[in-house]
């Protein structure tokens, strides 16, 4: 886990090998999970844009919560960042 500890209490974006991608504040992490609260769980096949349009557009104008917790499994995880990480291409 290491340095993920480092993103606790912070605004993280979680993405998949898949459409969906999690954006939240980092609670926890542990073997199997990361706990997200005041989240946003986003298909992103479901619009005309790609994750990183949608990130930098959270970014821009705020994240839309539609979750107060959410459990997500880390074998499900590709990648976490920081969302102000986030850049613009």
């Amino acid at each position: 886990m290491g340095k993920t500890f480092d993103l606790i209490s912070k605004k993280v974006v979680l993405d998949t090998e898949g459409s969906w991608i999690y954006i939240g504040t980092l609670v926890d992490v542990d073997v199997q999970y990361y706990y997200l609260s005041e989240a946003d769980a986003f298909d992103t096949s479901e619009v005309n844009m790609t994750k990183h349009e949608y990130l930098l557009k959270v970014r821009k104008d705020g994240l839309v919560i539609n979750r107060k917790k959410m459990v997500i499994p880390r074998n499900k995880v590709v990648a976490i960042t920081a969302l102000e990480d986030i850049v613009e291409k």
